[in-house]
């Protein structure tokens, strides 16, 4: 008995996993791909929750109480943890389905917003404007409010320079600025600032930023409202050129 569980866990285990495959091979589009891929998880999980059941129905019907109880105490014991693991998993499910989860895609929950950098099976990773990873489970963000920015394929891109002091470092100093870029009103919050150079000449350092905006006319307002707050970064002399 016990080894005809163990071929037909095995044989199922591995056609999940050849269909998994499969779905990857195919030339279809990422968002059917994406919703395939959850139907898939959702009818294993069905069945390894069906097979549990039929495993300790059999196991009851031969009266073998001591394999019984076994399974019983290893429940217990897992009951919590997969408890948790199921109400992340079908929160982010419900999320998916609506599309308000979507990889690549720039949303706002709370006081928390960024780039959706990875959509898992239990949690969201959203990558803040500093560049900072935050992974959020699904289901503390199931009840909250979900922003999701336009992303307008209209947007102009435009180059700003700025110089610095050499003696600010870059692993302080690009966070900040990137940070400071969107806190402007021109700034699209859609299309993060892409850092195109990094160079030190004359003992200052100087940095080109990609920016994206409406119209290549506020370019000078951007960089200007920037300068302005990042002055205090250079002792209040005037240290940011154009």
């Amino acid at each position: 008995m016990i080894m005809k569980f163990f071929i037909t866990a095995s044989l199922v285990f591995l056609g999940y996993r050849i269909l998994f495959y499969l779905k990857n091979k195919l030339n279809i589009s990422h968002r059917f791909k994406y919703q395939l891929d959850y139907v898939l998880s959702f009818t294993e999980l069905f069945f390894w929750i069906g097979f549990i059941v039929w495993v300790t129905k059999h196991v009851y019907e031969s009266r073998n109480y001591f394999i019984l109880i076994s399974i019983g105490v290893t429940i217990c014991i897992f009951a919590v943890p997969l408890f948790l693991v199921l109400r992340d998993f079908i929160s982010g499910a419900f999320l998916k389905v609506q599309n308000k989860v979507n990889i690549g895609c720039f949303i706002e929950i709370d006081e928390m917003k960024g780039q959706i950098k990875k959509a898992g099976h239990l949690r969201l990773d959203i990558e803040d404007a500093h560049g900072n990873i935050h992974s959020i489970p699904y289901y503390n963000i199931r009840s909250k409010t979900i922003l999701q920015h336009s992303s307008n394929q209209h947007l102009d891109k435009v180059i700003l320079k700025f110089s610095f002091p050499e003696t600010i470092t870059t692993d302080l100093l690009i966070p900040h600025l990137k940070k400071q870029i969107l806190n402007t009103p021109w700034v699209s919050v859609s299309q993060s600032p892409v850092i195109n150079k990094v160079s030190h000449k004359n003992n200052r350092l100087n940095i080109e930023v990609g920016v994206y905006t409406l119209n290549k006319s506020y370019a000078d307002s951007i960089h200007n409202m920037v300068t302005a707050q990042l002055k205090n970064m250079d002792g209040g002399s005037k240290q940011f050129q154009h």
